[in-house]
């Protein structure tokens, strides 16, 4: 059921020690270019918790994870529906991903060799969100 008003979104930082999964579609995800966090529109009636965990198996065959919402994101997006964005963490007990469509590639980054900005979809929003979350719980003396 396709909603012309709302957008609801799962977005997840999935996180292996120091690394941080990222994720390229196939199909121009969200007609973007580049490195997302893995995400997918929530379907109807499904929590939050719930299409974190579905996109975790159906996108990378992770089923073994802890998650953890950090942040839930509002704004108007560049198509003119509100859109809320539920970021969590998610930390599997393994680095063992089995991309399947519409992820085109699935790579592993150490948290201090992340692509540049540039290099990920949205203008880079999924490098901030690691930004937020994931850098700095990795180098405390950081965000001091």
């Amino acid at each position: 059921m396709e909603c012309s008003k709302h957008t609801l979104v799962s977005h997840i930082a999935v996180l292996h020690h120091s690394s941080a999964l990222l994720v390229k579609y196939s199909t121009g995800h969200d007609h973007q270019q580049g490195w997302f966090l893995p995400n997918d529109d929530l379907r109807h009636l499904e929590h939050p918790d719930q299409a974190a965990r579905r996109i975790l198996k159906e996108q990378l065959g992770i089923e073994d994870a802890t998650i953890k919402l950090v942040e839930i994101e509002s704004f108007v997006g560049n198509n003119e529906t509100w859109h809320l964005i539920f970021d969590y963490l998610a930390f599997p007990r393994t680095m063992k991903a089995s991309p399947s469509p519409p992820v085109a590639e699935a790579r592993w980054f150490e948290i201090d060799k992340l692509p540049s900005a540039d290099e990920f979809a949205h203008h880079g929003w999924g490098k901030s969100m690691l930004s937020k979350h994931a850098i700095a719980k990795h180098h405390p003396a950081a965000s001091m």
